[in-house]
């Protein structure tokens, strides 16, 4: 592989929902605002070239014409964000202004193979960042920036899809929701309604609080925001840090949860129903922790670890919101163990924390949140997860590899950058039915040191 690899635009184009122009406001709720200083999610897919896709300007053609159609259903996409101030109180609102300017779409070439991105035991992010638009990009810039951004990038070999969209327009859910439609549309090779059409009424506590007016200072603090990853030159978060993902089988996870449901038994917790994830991630927690301690690097017996969930919202309402609710429903749920407890209470004590934080979320804790926040509006900013804290993101409930666009599976799915610091792990489905991919970044030492325990790596497929 060589030294250095370099992309080449062959084009850039505004692509616009087909049928009409749409022009309606839509405000965004405390779940939209919260993550105006993040970073726009990004998530990819790597595709083999088959005989089909010989004729490529044919087939960008297409997906340029699949994407227009589906902005029809999902036209939020295809506007941008605006401010209004209210001058009677001094107050501003934020809302998606849905004006059809267009998503951007990216035809790019590039000297790069499918092994380049894959063979690595580590994640290439140098290759990675290439195949990806609107790096470091804020969602508060989405009122200049496009609110989508894809890339579609010929491989030597392969195809790759990067698709960049705006956190405070959409969650994982939503995310996920308007790719499948994409890439149903384009399969089909004609006008396609999804079967589940997206919502996009916003859920607010109380008619009163649409539009949501916030202090005018927060305006003037969100635009100050710069992000740490674009603005230093050593890219603090990411530094001397490496990601690698770590694939779990359905056998491998069933061997898990027996190991968990076992010391669940000694816990005199009995009964208590533990996830694959839960599982796995303990399984994480616990190597996490052991690679530390034989390092000397982050490992405190008494010092406490936080290990954070994001979780939907949607089912736990009541009653609860419609499953293609088209926004932000998430809520961060958090647990908390001591070194020395992650190492001699074991996985079953570790699922246990955090199946008991996901029943826990419920409709009164997410309303009271929710009641808090607007009482005290806050900014929270993209500075990396603190100290030695683990933070599980996306879902392997997210139908990935279901996104054929024509021309068969994707054969791997790879995030981008954006939100990415030490501690954070992607889930996501593996390939085969039942399996997990866990994408951790952490230092490298301490990746090394998980590689070498044979405790760890005998529960994942390499």
């Amino acid at each position: 592989m060589s030294a250095v690899k370099e992309v080449r635009r062959v084009s850039v184009t505004k692509v616009r929902p087909a049928s009409y122009i749409i022009h309606k406001r839509i405000d965004l709720s405390p779940w939209d605002l919260k993550p105006l200083g993040y970073e726009y999610i990004q998530s990819g897919f790597v595709f083999t070239k088959q005989p089909l896709l010989k004729k490529f300007d044919n087939m960008i053609a297409h997906l340029k014409t699949s994407l227009s159609h589906n902005l029809d259903h999902f036209f939020p996409l295809a506007g941008r964000l605006d401010f209004q101030k209210h001058e009677d109180d001094g107050t501003i609102s934020v809302y998606i202004n849905c004006n059809s300017e267009g998503a951007e779409f990216i035809h790019a070439t590039a000297e790069i193979s499918v092994d380049d991105i894959l063979s690595p035991a580590y994640v290439p992010q140098s290759i990675i960042d290439l195949l990806f638009p609107l790096n470091g990009v804020l969602n508060h810039e989405g009122h200049s920036q496009p609110l989508l951004s894809i890339q579609v990038t010929e491989l030597l070999d392969g195809i790759f899809i990067g698709c960049s969209a705006n956190h405070s327009v959409c969650d994982g859910t939503s995310f996920w929701q308007f790719l499948n439609s994409w890439s149903e549309i384009c399969r089909l090779s004609g006008i396609h309604t999804p079967d589940r059409p997206p919502v996009f009424e916003r859920w607010f506590m109380s008619d009163r609080d649409c539009p949501l007016r916030l202090p005018s200072s927060f305006a003037e603090k969100l635009l100050a925001i710069k992000n740490p990853t674009t603005s230093d030159p050593i890219n603090l978060p990411l530094h001397n840090c490496a990601e690698r993902c770590f694939h779990f089988t359905k056998t491998s996870i069933a061997k898990l949860k027996a190991t968990v449901n076992s010391e669940m038994v000694s816990e005199t917790k009995a009964g208590m129903l533990i996830s694959s994830l839960q599982a796995v991630l303990a399984h994480v927690w616990i190597a996490v922790t052991r690679a530390r301690r034989s390092l000397n690097v982050d490992y405190n017996e008494n010092e406490e670890t936080l290990f954070g969930l994001m979780m939907s919202n949607r089912t736990k309402f009541i009653p609860p919101l419609s499953e293609t609710y088209f926004g932000n429903s998430i809520t961060f749920g958090m647990v908390m163990a001591k070194d020395d407890e992650v190492l001699t209470r074991g996985s079953g004590f570790l699922a246990s924390l955090l199946n008991e934080v996901v029943k826990s979320h419920c409709d009164e804790k997410i309303k009271s949140s929710i009641k808090s926040w607007i009482q005290k509006p806050f900014i929270l900013t993209f500075g990396g997860v603190a100290n030695k804290n683990l933070v599980a993101r996306n879902s392997q409930r997210f139908d990935m590899y279901g996104n054929d666009f024509g021309w068969g599976r994707p054969i791997a799915i790879r995030t981008g950058r954006n939100g990415k610091s030490s501690g954070i792990t992607s889930v996501s489905p593996g390939p085969d039915e039942g399996s997990i991919d866990i994408e951790i970044l952490l230092p490298t030492e301490v990746l090394q040191a998980m590689e070498n325990d044979a405790e760890f790596t005998e529960a994942f497929s390499t």
